[in-house]
């Protein structure tokens, strides 16, 4: 702001374009009509103290009045931002008029054909979890996270025990169990974000992990059996191996072709071992062996061994060429790195 005649100027504009005149702006910002003028002749400044007034009475950021000229960055992103409230209140509207529409055609139907209210309870708490989670968030303004996550937490044990009553039974013990069970994990992970708030990945993977060994252990426990650790154990340990295995790889420090290749890499050898551990753990089931997938005559003859498919052949060759490609694409960009930046 070096000449006094541009940010006059612009003074002048932006008074113009909110519809001043330059005795209702100094009315507006208790001054008198003389120094609204010396401004934008040029004569003068504003005070300091006046700059947020002057800001919010024309429209423009503190930004623009020094700089006298429109920050058309910063009102392309407010446009935005306006845009992007104003479709959220839009579909905040349409949901609860759905749901409201929902209710009353529920409600009406139900007492019209059974003179009672029966299957409305399992629409109105279904409609409750789901407001949960499309209005709440945005109508709270602190503890938007427990605060959604308690309400659908008591809808669902709500909507569980709608349904028990609809359809009655001996299961609600047992439904009660694998909900307190399934609700450990995201309260778990949210207990882990706010209170500890380090290593949260780790943890709420770590977490995750025993929380699936604790699902299987509840519903082997309700339905009987001894499959809990003749096969779910095994193959539950062997998933988790993998997904392990992906969270290492994305641990790596490397440039981004390089991790991509070590990830295709671990999905083309995760995909067929885990395929034949499974058939090996699972009774009665053809088993295809590991070497199976390197048989590349059969690739090339089309030739299907048993239920094993050339398909599953082509699957993996493409896998594993694309993933040598990105290895070596990879490679070779680490090295043109450190060759560049030796002492890096």
């Amino acid at each position: 702001m070096n000449e006094k005649e541009p940010f006059g100027a612009y003074i002048r504009q932006k008074r113009l374009e909110a519809g001043f005149t330059q005795k209702e702006l100094a009315e507006a910002l208790f001054v008198t009509e003389s120094t609204i003028s010396k401004w934008e002749r040029g004569l003068s400044y504003p005070d300091v103290s006046l700059v947020p007034a002057i800001c919010q009475k024309l429209n423009i950021s503190e930004h623009e009045f020094f700089t006298a000229c429109d920050d058309d960055q910063a009102h392309l992103q407010e446009k935005a931002a306006s845009r992007w409230r104003a479709l959220v209140k839009g579909w905040q509207r349409f949901f609860l008029v759905s749901y409201v529409i929902a209710l009353a055609v529920c409600f009406v139907c139900n007492l019209a054909v059974f003179h009672t209210l029966s299957w409305f309870w399992i629409v109105l708490t279904a409609l409750a979890l789901s407001f949960c989670v499309t209005n709440l968030p945005f109508l709270l303004h602190k503890y938007k996270g427990v605060a959604s996550m308690g309400a659908a937490s008591a809808c669902l044990l709500l909507l569980l025990l709608s349904c028990w009553a609809y359809v009655g039974g001996y299961w609600l013990g047992g439904s009660i169990a694998v909900l307190a069970v399934c609700l450990v994990l995201p309260w778990g992970i949210w207990a882990v974000w706010r209170f500890y708030g380090k290593h949260v990945a780790p943890l709420s993977l770590a977490m995750a992990s025993l929380w699936v060994y604790g699902l299987l252990a509840v519903i082997a426990q309700l339905t009987g059996g001894g499959w809990f650790f003749s096969t779910a154990f095994p193959i539950c340990t062997a998933g988790l191996v993998i997904v392990w295995l992906y969270y290492l790889v994305g641990r790596i420090r490397c440039n981004s072709r390089l991790k991509a290749g070590i990830f295709l890499t671990l999905t083309t050898f995760a995909v067929p071992a885990m395929n034949c551990f499974c058939a090996w753990v699972l009774p009665g089931q053809s088993r295809p062996y590991f070497s199976d997938y390197f048989a590349w005559e059969n690739l090339l003859a089309r030739h299907t061994v048993e239920n094993f498919s050339w398909v599953n052949l082509l699957v993996f060759a493409i896998m594993l060429a694309g993933s040598l490609v990105l290895l070596a694409l990879g490679a070779v960009y680490a090295v043109r790195q450190r060759n560049a930046y030796p002492h890096r």
